[in-house]
């Protein structure tokens, strides 16, 4: 669905990624994992065009515009527009037709706060607000950027229950662990730059490893 081949990016002197590849497929769930600063937030602003790419290549078969969305790391969201108006504007700005706010509401449970303006929502119920507008058009592939930062544990399991109902094919960028283990089936490691582990979640499991100490065991830390 997505490849990425030798994807450098520096910053004045400092060097951020240092040829990242890897290639998304269709029914992947993918973890993108990295300690901070590893630059995942870095590799997914430069897929979605955000940040350019010094070196490398980015190739899909899929239209960026209608079957790719993403979920920033920040809330990217109008204080000024209730819920409702801003879930009507996004549907609009994708050319959807006949859609029904309250049940794309009812799927995040905000239908509630409808009519509440998005200054005056949770942490927890912008990132549910976020990420119902990154796949209210319903895309191929999602990338998803720390996406239950902010939420309580409840909206956390819901979260992850949603997108699982939905058979989207996602690279997210978590530091979830138990998730990991139950939602992912697959694991990549950013580190020095590059993609230092791609395994699937059945593999690591095969192991007697938990996807935690298979990242402690790729970054030589002890569990």
């Amino acid at each position: 669905m997505l490849s990425l081949s030798n994807i450098r990016r520096s910053f004045g002197a400092k060097s951020v990624l240092n040829g990242v590849s890897f290639t998304v497929r269709e029914g992947d769930r993918a973890a993108l994992l990295g300690s901070n600063g590893a630059g995942k937030s870095t590799l997914l602003n430069i897929i979605a065009s955000r940040v350019a790419r010094d070196e490398g290549e980015i190739s899909t078969n899929l239209d960026f515009k209608s079957q790719v969305s993403m979920m920033p790391q920040g809330d990217i969201l109008i204080d000024d527009l209730k819920v409702k108006e801003t879930v009507e504007l996004k549907c609009l700005m994708n050319g959807m037709k006949g859609f029904n706010v309250d049940s794309f509401l009812d799927r995040v449970d905000l239908r509630r706060q409808a009519d509440v303006f998005v200054s005056a929502l949770s942490g927890g119920q912008k990132r549910r607000l976020s990420f119902l507008l990154t796949v209210v058009n319903d895309p191929s592939l999602v990338f998803l950027d720390e996406p239950t930062t902010g939420m309580d544990l409840e909206s956390v399991d819901n979260f992850w229950q949603l997108l699982g109902n939905g058979n989207y094919t996602s690279v997210t960028v978590t530091h979830d662990f138990n998730q990991i283990d139950k939602f992912f089936t697959r694991v990549l490691i950013l580190k020095n730059g590059v993609i230092a582990a791609d395994e699937p979640v059945e593999s690591i499991h095969a192991r007697g490893l938990s996807i935690e100490q298979f990242y402690r065991e790729v970054n030589g830390k002890k569990a």
